[in-house]
């Protein structure tokens, strides 16, 4: 039996990068590898033996792998890295709001960004050598090459391998209003729920937010969040299970995420295989992916509370009754779709 190596960051944070992970290692186990995930690379790299495959994620932690790609390589073990990589400079260059003034004018400049946030050096310096050295690269979209070049100088493959959405059964839920927009995210600045929250207010609709506060951080802005949520005819859940998210997501009549850069913004395929009508960001691969003109995907750049209040009005009007056709494009992206490819880049066990 082959085996696979999987590395998650470490932590127990929930996230869409967790769960392709654990994900990933289920559709492996089923074709009949010893998929194993870690979230300690120097236990990881004890374990490796030639034939093992070392999976990595998220190009943008690629100091957190240590020398573990070395490692796999001087053993005979192949290296596939999901980079899960889009820009995040439009996020830097707001000032990511809601934090104090002093640290927006610091993360102001990406450059300095990178430096503060490694202190090892430049994380795209070792990006570049990691996706130069990898066996395969699997990319959410064909777009994500040029990306990856632009940021890191790395030239890799156009092997298109995109994250994938399980098939979700929800649990029984009451709902929270008759009839009710969801926002599922973290409360974070780069998920953007604050504007959400202020676009329902706008329009007089009822809001249901999910999503965890991460620990230590963006604290004002999610200070700002729980007082404006609090009287606003809104309610947020905290953290839910997925079973919950997605009974919430099969009666809500839209979903929102605001988000200054998603890779594919997974909340919103669930959402739309849910049947929702769908407002995303124009940042990130969803609208290539499940079609910029499919009925029930609407559209808008990231910060601008306008055009989101305008995307939120048109969504709610368009409804669920008429969002089958952006539910058939999200298809494309459930595991059945997706992993022939990802078995066929690993190859038989």
């Amino acid at each position: 039996m082959k085996r696979a190596i999987l590395l998650r960051r470490p932590g127990d944070a929930p996230g869409g990068d967790r769960l392709q992970i654990e994900e990933t290692a289920q559709v492996l186990r089923g074709a009949g590898w010893d998929a194993q995930v870690h979230d300690d690379g120097q236990a990881a790299a004890q374990l490796l033996r030639p034939g093992d495959v070392l999976h990595l994620w998220n190009v943008q932690r690629a100091w957190d792998w240590g020398d573990l790609p070395e490692v796999a390589a001087a053993r005979g073990a192949r290296v596939v890295v999901s980079p899960l990589f889009h820009s995040l400079d439009l996020y830097h260059r707001a000032g990511r709001r809601g934090l104090d003034g002093a640290a927006a004018r610091v993360l102001r400049d990406p450059e300095r960004f990178a430096s503060l946030r490694w202190r090892r050096g430049d994380v795209r310096e070792r990006a570049r050598a990691v996706l130069g050295a990898a066996d395969a690269v699997l990319l959410a979209h064909e777009d994500e090459a040029g990306l990856l070049e632009r940021w890191c100088g790395a030239r890799v493959d156009r092997v298109v391998v995109p994250p994938a959405v399980p098939h979700v059964v929800p649990c029984q839920v009451s709902p929270p209003f008759n009839e009710f927009l969801l926002c599922v995210g973290r409360i974070e600045p780069l998920k953007n729920p604050l504007a959400v929250l202020r676009a329902a207010r706008a329009l007089h609709l009822n809001a249901v937010f999910v999503g965890s506060v991460p620990r230590g951080r963006h604290l004002l802005h999610s200070r700002r969040f729980r007082r404006e949520v609090t009287g606003s005819g809104s309610r947020w859940l905290g953290e839910r299970s997925a079973s919950e998210v997605a009974a919430l997501m099969g009666m809500a009549r839209v979903h929102v995420l605001a988000s200054w850069t998603e890779v594919l913004g997974r909340v919103s395929v669930e959402a739309a295989l849910a049947g929702c009508a769908v407002v995303a960001t124009d940042v990130g691969h969803a609208p290539a992916l499940l079609g910029r003109e499919t009925p029930g995907l609407f559209l808008c750049p990231p910060g601008e509370s306008k055009a989101l209040e305008q995307a939120v009005d048109a969504a709610w009007a368009f409804g669920r009754r008429d969002a089958g056709a952006l539910a058939r494009a999200a298809g494309t992206l459930t595991w059945e779709s997706v992993a022939p490819r990802l078995l066929g880049v690993y190859g038989a066990p």
